[in-house]
């Protein structure tokens, strides 16, 4: 009885994060994918093409994570849609440079597999971006997302 009940507090209480980890798959498949279309069939180089494909997925994960991942119903957000969106690409920027660093040792200074090795940065990437995101960017005003008595 005791197990059954922490399974179904803990699903309860993480559903944005299971919701994150879906929609944080899709926006790296969006970067992965527009990397590989850059760097490989359009022969762009590593570093421009880890960055543009970093916009591609920045720019998805910004509208579902918005609208979708972080949203407490009842509640205002601290911060305007404009901060939002600035907050936003600030702490993915700090993430993106992380990115465009681990592709550039990994492919252009040590010549390893750039699909692998995009992969591995992108799993680094996407933990410190819901970190940021939920602690800083979406976070929710304590006293406006308690329901008015």
């Amino acid at each position: 009885m005791e197990k059954q009940f922490i399974r179904i507090y803990r699903v309860r209480k993480c559903p944005d994060f299971i919701v994150y980890c879906i929609f944080g798959f899709m926006a790296t498949l969006v970067n992965m994918l527009s990397y590989e279309i850059l760097y490989r069939k359009l022969g762009m180089p590593n570093v421009a093409a880890v960055a543009l494909s970093w916009l591609f997925a920045v720019t998805f994960a910004f509208f579902t994570n918005k609208y979708i991942v972080f949203r407490v119903k009842g509640a205002r957000n601290r911060h305007s849609l404009g901060q939002e969106l600035l907050y936003f690409y600030l702490c993915r920027a700090a993430s993106g440079v992380l990115d465009v660093v681990i592709m550039f040792i990994a492919v252009d200074v040590l010549d390893l597999n750039h699909t692998l090795w995009k992969f591995i940065s992108n799993l680094a990437v996407g933990i410190c971006n819901y970190l940021a995101g939920r602690l800083f960017i979406f976070a929710k005003d304590k006293d406006q997302a308690r329901p008015r008595e």
